[in-house]
């Protein structure tokens, strides 16, 4: 045996005590971190009291396993980006007090998801308008609108799925708006409110965020 082997078998974990691994590479803190995980996204879409719910689950843990939380890849990313935001101070972004590690977290599984966007827009009565980092789907798509075959970059997907051309988008805001008493843009396919469209080509962005904050 070699005496690095040996070195790794002596080790002894502060988390859980046992032999053979470090607290780093502790399989019983990582098993714990996902069910912290799981039970973090469960409370994120299960539809009341989120805030609230995740900052008791939060505050609940120890400081350890809140460490193993934000020991994954592109945090240190995600704390600058929260940095340049102001969403966090310099003194929280240094994560000296548990405080600052569970604002960190909430910023991470609640405000920055999906669901919390979509009660936001609901809130303010605003769509948000977003597009794809990357086209995966390139083929052709039959808008159900104007029943043409157009390309992949026309397509705006709304909230409720519905795919439609980005003119035929444009022309029914726009019938909302002159004909229309709506307090909040529909889908023209399914009469569900819109509070979200995708984009597919990032050139369109800037002109239907531009009447989607008409609406």
């Amino acid at each position: 045996m070699s005496l690095a082997f040996i070195r790794a078998t002596q080790r002894i974990c502060k988390y859980c005590k046992k032999e053979g691994h470090n607290k780093p590479n502790c399989p019983i803190a990582f098993q714990k971190c996902e069910k912290i995980q799981d039970s973090a996204h469960t409370i994120v879409y299960s539809g009341y009291w989120e805030e609230e719910r995740l900052l008791n689950l939060f505050n609940s843990q120890n400081l350890t396993n809140l460490c193993f939380l934000m020991n994954t890849r592109g945090t240190r990313e995600f704390i600058r980006a929260l940095l340049q935001d102001n969403s966090i101070t310099e003194a929280e972004s240094k994560m000296r007090y548990k405080r600052d590690r569970v604002k960190i977290l909430m910023w991470k599984y609640w405000y920055s998801s999906e669901k919390y966007e979509e009660l936001l827009a609901r809130k303010v009565n605003k769509i948000v308008v977003k597009t794809l980092e990357t086209v995966t789907d390139l083929s052709e798509f039959e808008c159900p609108i104007c029943v043409t075959c157009l390309p992949a970059k026309e397509k705006v997907e709304t909230g409720c799925k519905h795919c439609v051309c980005k003119d035929c988008l444009i022309q029914c805001f726009e019938h909302q708006i002159l004909s229309m008493d709506y307090s909040q843009p529909r889908c023209s396919m399914c009469r569900a409110n819109i509070i979200k469209l995708t984009l597919n080509n990032v050139e369109y962005l800037e002109e239907v965020e531009s009447l989607a904050d008409i609406m």
